[in-house]
Order: structure tokens, then C-alpha cells, then sequence
């Protein structure tokens, strides 16, 4: 169940996010998973999401009124053990065409219209830790977004 604090509208933003992102079926088939963590001692099977890092700040000036506006920014970060890069760019751009132009329902929050969008995208390969001279394949995806306290 989503859980929303309404001093700060990050963890509606991402429960709506990661509510958006479950419910498209042709991501779902091409990952295992999307987590809003996962525990080191986890084993998961590739490709997954998980959305990580999320940051908020008050924008300078404020909302409408002086209400609180707030740019909140999340992570998406993507992992595959396939040959090689493809299979995360395939992903990523199916998280993209998911994302962009969305403008999500946030509880106690208005999202400026237009406001989500992607940052960057990267996908890049690094060692697995797990499997000496294997490689994995990650996607880093950063989206921002503007939100306004609603009135």
C-alpha cells in the first residue's frame, strides 16, 4: 500500500512511478522485477528495475500563492547479465516511452504539466561481483520532475 507523507512529495511521486511502470505490459515482460530495493542478500533474476536514489529540493521562488514547489528527481536503475548492452537499451527506452509526457495523480500534490522528464539514460557494462570474469549490463536512468503543493 502506498504511503504518503504530505510535507514532501517523493514517496507519493515514486509510488505513483513505480505503480505506473508495473502496470505496462510489455515492460513487465521484458524484466523479472521492479523493487523499490533490494536486500544484498537478495538473488533476483535478470533483467530488473529497481528505483533508487531520489532527491527533493524547494525551487527558489516557490508555487503559485506561495505554496511549497518542490523539484523531486528519481533514479531508475536497471540490471541484465545478457552478451551485452542491448537488452538494457531495449528496457530503457520502454521505461522512456512509459515516463515521458505522464503526468501522474500525486496525493496532497500537483505535478506541473509537462514537468516529467528524463535527465539522462546510461548504459554501461561493470564487473559481477558475483562471477569472476563475468560482466553485467546497467541502465541508469535519472527523471525530474515539479511538483506544487496542492491548494
Amino acid at each position: 500500500m502506498p504511503f504518503t507523507v504530505t510535507a514532501d512529495p517523493t514517496i507519493a511521486f515514486v509510488d505513483a512511478v513505480k505503480t505506473r511502470l508495473s502496470a505496462d505490459a510489455t515492460l513487465a515482460a521484458l524484466v523479472t522485477g521492479i523493487y523499490g530495493h533490494l536486500s544484498e542478500a537478495a538473488r533476483v533474476a535478470y533483467p530488473y528495475l529497481v528505483l533508487g536514489r531520489r532527491t527533493s529540493g524547494e525551487l527558489v521562488g516557490g508555487g503559485p500563492m506561495g505554496l511549497d514547489a518542490n523539484q523531486v528527481s528519481l533514479q531508475i536503475d536497471g540490471w541484465s547479465d545478457g552478451k551485452g548492452p542491448y537488452a538494457m537499451s531495449v528496457i530503457g527506452s520502454r521505461v522512456y516511452a512509459v515516463l515521458e509526457r505522464w503526468t501522474p495523480a500525486i496525493p496532497g500534490f500537483v505535478m506541473v504539466t509537462g514537468s516529467l522528464t528524463r535527465e539522462m539514460q546510461e548504459v554501461f557494462d561493470e564487473p559481477d561481483e558475483d562471477k569472476p570474469n563475468a560482466r553485467l549490463y546497467r541502465l541508469v536512468q535519472r527523471w525530474t520532475a515539479e511538483i506544487h503543493e496542492a491548494i
